[in-house]
């Protein structure tokens, strides 16, 4: 299984310990991290300012998933 960039961001802090900080629990923050769903624009803002990474870098795949359907349908 790869790593997604919210897993390497995360370094060595837990999932527990970046829940806390951006205020979900830590199976809420797996499913960001899985990539099953995203965080509200709330949150995506914090972390953009938080990581100095636009959102759109962070959540990539989520942002580009209708994409990757056409053209693996297509």
């Amino acid at each position: 299984m790869r790593k997604n960039l919210l897993q390497l961001l995360r370094g060595s802090a837990s999932q527990n310990e970046m829940a806390s900080k951006y205020g979900v629990i830590q199976q809420t923050w797996y499913s960001w991290e899985s990539g099953r769903t995203v965080p509200s624009n709330e949150v995506m803002l914090k972390m953009e300012r938080d990581f100095g990474i636009p959102m759109e870098v962070i959540f990539f795949d989520s942002f580009n998933y209708k994409t990757k359907l056409e053209e693996v349908t297509a």
